[in-house]
């Protein structure tokens, strides 16, 4: 007789507690399936019917959730939706914490523990809060063998899943097939200063494989990266942790104020030489002031100053040497002289061994000829996205046309900062072919054709 438990927690608040001393005992001795409790959430991943369920651990001791009887490692938690949480008071304790999560959704899967090692205590009677899901956690679900594409399916923070070379192209390819949600920030539960985390990560390496789409031989690969929501970037500092055997282990952010709340596992082969945080162009007097920042540096040899009158035709004005290896913040300018009128810069780095990768576009200028201009548009299958390069702060409206003149879709008063901007213009319900975008204002329009897939 198979001795297994099927919890189902819906859209209530599923909490247990016994004044302190709360906890939650899966015991079985057997480990294969069927042979052992689990626990599966509400499966319905729509914000506008599943509001949100947790259960809540309401203890703060390491113990409070407990695996007995057992060897190894088994499947107990099925999430599969960002909405699912375990809600875990641990407040100012430390210790190390097991999520026993696991793939899959009303069947035992794979297990994949959770293991969030709190070394400081952070302030504030906290809570962290987590999840887990791949592609059967999007609007609609769908197998994970469709699931490689985890732009489909990002956490509700992050606005991307582009790489480090461009900044403009989806790199899913590159990451596994899930996310995991570990927040410290989640109101009003939130830590009002967040604790320090070490954090391993167990996976099921299938969410890895080429599932329509990932880079072979991924699984090999992985290390931690989380998003931080603040900067709009995935790769603000370099990946954390250890690869194992089905895990990324010891995952440490290198201070609490660099712990976000959504993370997913990337191949450690494709972040670029640096890590660019800043890149930026200004006009002081008659010349332009260059800036940029890295925040590492690895085998970097030097970068290349390009510039453009049309954004098309490049041309170099000069070098400036890198750091080879770096993992702190370093600063670096470069003046252009002949600054006459709106220009376009860009930086090609290049590494020891000769590979280069190039920056995002930016406009800079002195005098009258200050502007905005379009400088890069893609469609990642879900929207349009345009960078606008501009020398000053202006409010635009959008509109996007077909080759008739007929109007697809506006968008009223979008923001254009000074520096670059990436606008996203939902095209769902647009067909193939070929458009024009426009953004204009009282004193200034601009356009470019644009293709949608």
């Amino acid at each position: 007789m198979p001795r297994t438990l099927l919890l189902l927690l819906g859209t209530f608040l599923a909490v247990l507690c016994q004044a302190q001393a709360a906890r939650i005992v899966f015991s079985s001795t057997g480990t294969n399936v069927n042979q052992h409790p689990f626990v599966v959430f509400n499966p319905d991943n729509s914000p506008a019917t599943n509001p949100g369920t947790y259960l809540v651990i309401d203890n703060s001791n390491a113990n409070a959730m407990t695996l007995l009887g057992v060897t190894a490692d088994v499947p107990i938690i099925k999430s599969e939706t960002e909405l699912n949480k375990i809600r875990w008071a641990i407040g100012t304790a430390t210790g190390t914490y097991v999520v026993p999560f696991s793939t899959g959704t009303t069947a035992a899967g794979y297990a994949m523990p959770l293991t969030v090692q709190k070394t400081s205590a952070g302030s504030g009677a906290g809570s962290l809060i987590f999840s887990t899901y791949n592609s059967l956690g999007k609007p609609g679900g769908g197998p994970v063998n469709l699931g490689w594409d985890n732009n489909n399916y990002r956490p509700s923070d992050v606005t991307h899943m582009n790489d480090y070379l461009t900044g403009s192209v989806n790199n899913s390819a590159n990451a596994i097939d899930r996310f995991w949600i570990i927040d410290a920030g989640e109101t009003p539960y939130n830590y009002t200063a967040n604790p320090a985390v070490s954090i391993t990560f167990a996976f099921d390496p299938s969410e890895a494989a080429v599932n329509g789409g990932n880079t072979p031989l991924l699984s090999a690969t992985l290390l931690a990266q989380r998003f931080n929501s603040t900067l709009g970037k995935w790769f603000d500092i370099p990946q954390m942790g250890a690869l194992g055997t089905g895990v990324t282990t010891n995952a440490a952010p290198p201070t609490p104020a660099d712990f976000y709340r959504s993370w997913t596992l990337a191949s450690t082969t494709m972040p670029l030489p640096i890590t660019l945080v800043a890149w930026e162009g200004q006009c002081e007097g008659k010349v332009i002031q260059l800036k940029w920042t890295t925040a590492s540096e690895q085998d970097n040899a030097y970068f290349t100053i390009e510039k453009s009158r049309d954004a098309s035709e490049w041309a170099s004005i000069g070098t400036v040497l890198g750091a080879g290896n770096s993992s702190s913040m370093i600063n670096y300018t470069f003046t252009d002289d002949a600054a006459q009128g709106l220009a376009y810069y860009r930086l090609r780095q290049t590494d020891i061994n000769g590979t280069t990768t190039v920056s995002n576009t930016i406009a800079a200028g002195c005098g009258a000829e200050n502007g905005t201009a379009i400088v890069h548009a893609w469609d990642d299958g879900t929207y349009l996205n345009l960078v606008v390069s501009s020398t000053l702060d202006g409010v635009y409206d959008l509109t996007l046309m077909d080759s008739q003149g007929k109007v697809m879709t506006t968008r009223a008063s979008q923001v254009i900062n000074t520096g670059s901007t990436t606008l996203q213009v939902d095209k769902r319900g647009i067909a193939t072919g070929i458009y024009m975008v426009q953004l204009f204002n009282s004193t200034n329009m601009m356009s470019r054709r644009v293709h949608l897939d």
